[in-house]
């Protein structure tokens, strides 16, 4: 059985989530010495997680198709 190549290319939610937790650690430095390391970027995490679940990813537009012309048109074009 072979393995199938995967992209690394990241969902548009997975990006804005690193965004939002590189944010949040510059924004609240202060703070990770007073929690701690680890219990900070766990928080960070969740908070992320959180804000990121509202982002929608955009759905690709559907294209219409043209209409197919009605029997009484075909007859019509066929009369003339």
């Amino acid at each position: 059985m072979s393995k199938k190549n995967l992209t690394t290319e990241k969902s548009a939610k997975k990006t804005l989530r690193t965004q939002i937790e590189n944010k949040l650690f510059s924004a609240f430095e202060d703070l990770k010495s007073i929690v701690g390391e680890k219990k900070f970027s766990r928080h960070v995490k969740k908070a992320s997680k959180i804000l990121a679940a509202g982002a929608k990813d955009p759905k690709p537009k559907k294209v219409k198709k043209a209409a197919k012309p009605t029997k009484a048109a075909k007859a019509a074009e066929h009369v003339s």
